[in-house]
């Protein structure tokens, strides 16, 4: 008895669509409530907060890379939800022990609500993977020169579809 006869397929598909389902938009990474410039720009504010808290007095620059990408629907490839990919640059760094960078860096992100989920070093740089619930993720690179923050806004409902 092959398992398409006995009944296992449909279970099989069901699982993996149900899997692919929950890969398009996971918890804490979708807002039914902003408009995709919404989201852009708090994710943009609440970065440009946290650098300024990290180095005060840099001038930061923020620019959207890519808008409105899709992340709806089964594996999240529709357009029926979009999200975007944020760079924010502050323009003085971070020098120090590991120590040093790791303190400047823990408490302006906790203190404004931000999880680092992963940290690490290469070189002179300290790379810390970030997210915050209703906001958005991603990495927060910080050198002696600069503090560079490459992240993902929510997925958010499209207003055009």
């Amino acid at each position: 008895m092959t398992a398409a006869s006995n009944g296992r397929r449909p279970v099989a598909v069901t699982g993996v669509l149900m899997a692919l389902t929950l890969v398009a938009c996971t918890p804490d990474q979708e807002n039914d409530t902003m408009t995709p410039e919404q989201s852009r720009q708090k994710l943009i504010s609440e970065i440009i907060t946290v650098i300024q808290a990290m180095a005060p007095g840099a001038r930061v620059d923020s620019s959207v890379e890519d808008r409105d990408l899709p992340c709806g629907g089964l594996a999240g490839a529709e357009y029926t939800s979009v999200h975007s990919y944020v760079v924010v640059t502050g323009s003085a760094g971070i020098g120090g022990t590991e120590t040093d960078v790791m303190a400047k860096t823990r408490t302006p992100l906790e203190q404004k609500g931000w999880k680092i989920t992963r940290n690490r070093k290469s070189g002179e740089t300290s790379r810390f993977s970030v997210d915050k619930p209703g906001t958005g993720s991603g990495v927060l690179l910080v050198s002696p020169e600069d503090i560079v923050f490459n992240g993902e806004t929510l997925c958010v409902d499209n207003p055009d579809r």
